[in-house]
């Protein structure tokens, strides 16, 4: 006893503590200890005590009382025992309990514990929660329930069970796989033989994870790196790796294999008008009809915006390749509802084929692209194979480009002048500005072969700046010199008129060459104004506010229609060409052109006929009322010093309608030998 509470021996015990109580931590536990041995009872408990050095010590005190014969208590005697190492080891265990039991509980996992004889051993909350398990199936504290309730959620319940069994069968084993359930979700499994630290085996712990989400997660990046996020049709590079394997297909088959390059007509207009989210619409429709186009065997692909790429293996001849082109273009003119808007859609379509055509696939969807704009060119709606040509155009196309950077720097560019003539009087009412480029190698290039190659470039926004601040300073100089002045067209791009800040560059050159603004008339397509109406009237009014005129070139090719005539407050309509070019032999051309010119006094519009270059289309012009007119009949574009000439005598002889004799200078300048 004395050792036990820090002391040599029992006499220095005796000495030092005379009172018990002064022993115990908690002095009242002796009191009670001692009462209830007078009481008769056998008092046990276990407390804590003080060493001689002030440290604690677990014991276990027994007391119970002595009694004489007549039953008088003599004595009570105790026992101390030391529990300090037990009790320590106790405490330890239940801190590891009550850690485990936070683990389990806490953990993303559900966790299943089973011994060795299939009893239950441990299940944590998140297990119950993952299958759904009812508390009567869990406290019945049988496996095999437990196990049956699971299995009816797995898909593959065979193999389910047969995983169960082989690892009991093999106790060491350790096993990692994918449950998948029947409602779609999956589960990471672990599971690991029990053993304790005498390295006997207790049982078998099975951990499940939900992936569900990280699974999709992957599934959706894996989607995205070779899928469409929009139409769900596979993209850029899931198309180049079918197009490699169809092409070493073909090769071993001898077989043809076709590359279709599709390109909707004039979807911008239809995104600008009604949005980004009609024309998504849109092209999800398009590429669900493309896929029901063609056969399980072949691809179609989405690379970017409205591009569509198809793939045709194991093709026959060309009729083959050219019924199924003729197929999706005649599919895409069909009427699509898109969120309540019947749309009606075209596609321009290029075609290149292996193996005649290229063996390389990033060459053969080139030559296709090259295709696709030969058919846009040739009126759009249709189909176009590749030819030679087709590429020699395109490397000449690209030549141009490059020799188009740098013409401005050189100062290439110069301006022509072809005069709008009164029909009547002949006075000269107006010239239309027309830029020409004289190349240092090729000479003069015509502007139909170099202004689409500036408008797919981006270099008609610094040409189309040249041309407006060089038409503005001729103007300049003719009120110096003095000269009368008429307006001037210029000729806007719709790339130009898109541009932000389009109307400030029209204010700003005005302003600087000092020149009354209704002495320069910009010329603008149909297409152009119908392509985003918002936002075209926002610009054509803060045009109106500078005080320029408005002009619709080539009118009667695109939408003709009056209402958008009234709308947009134009000033003057041009009669394209292709209507007069036959005006005294084709009875359909010379009804339109009555029309726009009757069209055009209704809406109080000046009506200029463009391409004039017969006496017979003079003489019709006149007799349908036509207000103006231009063309090699009158004169060729002509340089600036020539036009100043010609606008101090004012005007130009024309013959009278309906057959009068024409003379004159001008006439010569319009002839076949000057042309």
């Amino acid at each position: 006893m004395a050792h036990m509470h820090g002391y040599s021996d029992p006499e220095e015990l005796m000495k030092e503590v005379h009172d018990a109580a002064a022993l115990f931590v908690e002095p009242q536990r002796l009191a009670e200890l001692h009462r209830a041995a007078v009481e008769g009872m056998v008092a046990g408990a276990e407390v804590e005590v003080y060493r001689k050095d002030g440290s604690r010590r677990w014991v276990k005190v027994n007391l119970q009382t002595a009694r004489g014969a007549l039953g008088a208590i003599e004595a009570i005697d105790g026992t101390v025992e030391d529990i300090t190492e037990r009790k320590q080891a106790q405490e330890a265990l239940l801190f590891k309990s009550a850690l485990l039991e936070a683990q389990s509980e806490t953990t993303l996992d559900g966790i299943l514990v089973v011994d060795e004889s299939d009893r239950i051993v441990l299940v944590n909350r998140q297990f119950r929660t993952l299958f759904g398990v009812p508390d009567d199936v869990v406290e019945s504290g049988e496996d095999r329930p437990l196990r049956t309730y699971v299995m009816q959620q797995v898909q593959d319940s065979h193999a389910f069970l047969d995983k169960i069994a082989y690892l009991y069968a093999h106790r060491d084993a350790k096993s990692r796989d994918e449950l998948l359930l029947k409602n779609g979700r999956s589960f990471d499994r672990y599971s690991a033989p029990l053993v304790d630290s005498r390295g006997e085996h207790r049982g078998r712990i099975w951990y499940f994870r939900d992936i569900t989400a990280r699974k999709r997660a992957e599934e959706q990046v894996q989607f995205l790196a070779y899928y469409d996020a929009l139409t769900k049709l596979p993209n850029r590079t899931l198309l180049m790796d079918r197009l490699e394997n169809a092409l070493a297909g073909a090769r071993r088959r001898h077989e043809k294999v076709a590359v279709l390059f599709l390109d909707l007509d004039r979807f911008k207009v239809i995104n600008d008008s009604l949005g980004h989210a009609v024309g998504d619409l849109l092209l999800h429709a398009v590429g669900a009809r493309l896929r029901g186009c063609v056969r399980e065997q072949d691809t179609v692909a989405r690379v970017g915006g409205d591009e569509f790429i198809i793939v045709l293996n194991a093709v026959g001849d060309t009729a083959e390749i050219a019924a199924t082109a003729e197929r999706l273009v005649d599919a895409m003119t069909q009427e699509i509802v898109v969120d309540g808007h019947p749309l009606t859609t075209t596609c321009s379509l290029g075609i290149s084929i292996f193996p005649e055509n290229s063996s390389d696939a990033g060459t053969l969807i080139k030559y296709a692209d090259q295709a696709m704009y030969c058919a846009k060119e040739g009126g759009r709606n249709a189909f176009h194979f590749f030819t030679d040509a087709l590429n020699t155009q395109a490397v000449e196309r690209h030549s141009l480009e490059s020799d188009l950077r740098g013409a401005l720097e050189r100062g290439d560019f110069f301006l022509l002048y072809q005069p709008e003539v009164n029909l009547v009087s002949g006075e000269i009412t107006g010239l239309e500005a027309l830029v020409r480029w004289r190349h240092p190698q090729r000479g003069i290039v015509a502007p139909g072969d170099f202004i689409p190659v500036a408008e797919n470039s981006g270099l008609i926004l610094p040409i189309g700046e040249w041309v407006l601040r060089a038409a503005c300073a001729q103007l300049r100089q003719w009120q110096d010199e003095g000269v009368r002045l008429v307006p001037v067209a210029v000729n806007v791009s719709a790339v130009q008129f898109r541009q932000e800040g389009f109307c400030s560059l029209v204010r700003t050159v005005v302003e600087e060459t000092s020149i009354p603004p209704e002495c320069i008339e910009l010329e603008l397509t149909e297409s152009l104004l119908l392509s985003n109406e918002s936002v075209v009237h926002a610009v054509l009014r803060e045009l109106k506010e500078i005080g320029v005129q408005l002009a619709i070139d080539d009118f009667g090719t695109g939408y003709s229609s009056l209402s958008y005539l009234r709308q947009f407050h134009v000033d003057k309509v041009k009669i394209d060409r292709s209507f007069i070019r036959d005006l005294a032999t084709d009875r359909d051309d010379a009804a339109i052109t009555a029309a726009i010119i009757g069209l055009g006094q209704i809406l109080n519009l000046t009506v200029v006929a463009e391409g004039v270059e017969e006496e017979s289309q003079v003489s019709i012009l006149q007799e349908y009322s036509c207000d103006e007119a231009q063309g090699y009949y009158f004169s060729t574009p002509r340089p600036p010093d020539e036009i100043t000439e010609r606008l101090k005598v004012g005007s130009i002889a024309i013959a009278s309608a309906p057959c009068a004799v024409v003379s004159g200078a001008w006439h010569m300048l319009g002839s076949s030998a000057v042309r």
